[in-house]
């Protein structure tokens, strides 16, 4: 006999503005730590911490990545992964690179997975416009060795490495 069955899935998120806030300190150390090496401005810090909360808070991006283009062309990139359903519960402290022997003339993009489906991406995706943002970029692809992770209750970023750093 073949009775009709029902499944559901949920997903719950341990997503909270006090987690966010708890976690962002140590993304903006690394983006700080750029800023001291002169690969970034701190302005140009300030505003990704800003835009990036932002994003976080509406809960739009899978993750992002700082992108660095080294003078030759080559890629490295610093991969965050959003991680979400409460099964991240290390936390690191920041730092644990050394910018100032990147090649003199590395260039930063800051590149963001957005996640097109969320509740709030129409507004995100309006207040980035706003900023200057575009929508066109893609990721530097390669294998993410983990590096860190920094998180709060559940809730936080891991970073991986991409690339061959110095």
């Amino acid at each position: 006999m073949n009775a009709p069955f029902t499944a559901t899935a949920s997903r719950t998120s341990s997503y909270t503005d006090a987690r966010l806030r708890a976690v962002m300190p140590e993304i903006g150390a690394d983006f700080y730590a750029m800023a001291g090496a002169g690969i970034i401005s701190f302005d140009a810090a300030q505003r990704w911490i800003e835009e990036l909360t932002f994003i976080l808070q509406n809960q739009t991006a899978y993750g992002f990545q700082i992108q660095l283009t080294y003078p030759n062309g080559q890629q490295v990139a610093l991969d965050y992964r959003v991680s979400s359903d409460g099964s991240i519960r290390e936390s690191s402290t920041a730092g644990g690179i050394d910018y100032y022997a990147l090649p003199a003339g590395t260039r930063p993009f800051l590149f963001v997975d957005f996640d097109y489906s969320a509740a709030k991406a129409a507004i995100v995706q309006a207040y980035l416009r706003q900023h200057g943002w575009g929508f066109d970029a893609h990721p530097v692809l390669g294998d993410v060795v983990r590096d860190r992770a920094y998180s709060k209750d559940g809730y936080g970023m891991i970073r991986g490495k991409i690339g061959v750093w110095p």
